[in-house]
């Protein structure tokens, strides 16, 4: 599916403070409603709005949404936050004459949308829940030194943000060399719409990420670091299934969720169930086709 495709495009979305960007994929009367990672864009939901729309045969669409500070929402400033991104999602319900939906969410959007779920419980149908929403297991002080600790969490992609590259295809070939993308994981072109469609070219030439950092540290806050923004998944009862993958950020074992972790929280949860998806990483469990695929299945059970 190409960009000119018609079975793909923008949307202009208003929230309070401004308009968001979004995507959708499909034009289906039954839509779900996704949430991107900490520095990632709608466009890393393009393998999962094509198979959806091929698989349902066109009755289920995806409207993927940019987070404020990121992408085509750069421009719409804070108050960032995890309960200000679970209202926009609202607003995107709203938008779209929605009076519930599935939601979904990778990474940071797992918690951005099990926030939605308790905040407005009766908007929100169920969950699929990509990597991401079940609260990690840390022990922080009081006083703890928050960048550090998103730091310690997702690395290289805080790093980015200060970079610059010389030209589109030097950022992209900065992704192909990244461990999460490199062999035996292949380059897919979901995870090439999404990283050309983060890089803002400069006034000087040069590239760099669209993401705004402000933005993720205080999502990354909020997330890692807040007990009380990070565990609403403990507090909701809508239907929710959590893909987990077994390997993380950087390509490594274990991964963000460790087994006995999401054991634990399928045996106290009731409206939880979880599911590894194997040969996966933080990344390709999204943007890679097979990964897309288990993401596509679960939100057909979820959205028939």
């Amino acid at each position: 599916m190409s960009d000119d495709d018609t079975s793909y495009r923008e949307l202009q979305v208003p929230v309070a403070g401004g308009m968001v960007t979004a995507g959708r994929w499909g034009e289906g009367d039954r839509i779900v409603v996704a949430s991107h990672g900490i520095t990632a864009n709608h466009r890393s939901w393009q393998a999962v709005g094509e198979q959806l729309v091929a698989r349902s045969g066109g009755a289920v669409s995806l409207v993927a949404v940019d987070h404020r500070g990121r992408a085509g929402s750069a421009g719409v400033v804070g108050p960032y936050g995890l309960s200000q991104h679970a209202d926009d999602l609202i607003a995107i319900l709203d938008h779209l004459d929605l009076e519930g939906a599935v939601l979904t969410g990778h990474s940071m959007g797992g918690f951005v949308v099990a926030l939605a779920a308790e905040r407005h419980a009766g908007r929100v149908d169920a969950l699929a829940l990509v990597d991401g929403g079940l609260p990690f297991p840390l022990q922080l002080p009081p006083d703890v030194d928050t960048e550090a600790v998103i730091r310690s969490v997702i690395g290289p992609a805080l790093d980015r943000l200060d970079q610059r590259w010389p030209d589109v295809d030097s950022y992209l070939g900065f992704f192909q060399a990244h461990p999460a993308f490199s062999p035996p994981n292949t380059w897919h072109r979901a995870a090439d719409a999404y990283v050309r469609y983060d890089a803002v070219i400069d006034d000087d030439g040069q590239v760099r990420s669209s993401v705004n950092r402000e933005a993720v540290l205080v999502d990354g806050g909020a997330a890692i670091v807040d007990p009380d923004s990070s565990s609403a998944l403990r507090r909701i009862d809508q239907p929710s299934v959590l893909l987990w993958a077994p390997r993380g950020i950087l390509d490594q074992s274990p991964g963000l969720y460790h087994a006995d972790q999401i054991a634990d929280a399928s045996s106290e949860l009731d409206h939880l169930t979880a599911a590894l998806v194997d040969d996966t990483n933080h990344y390709t469990i999204l943007v890679g086709e097979a990964g897309a695929a288990r993401v596509v299945e679960t939100i057909l059970g979820l959205a028939a």
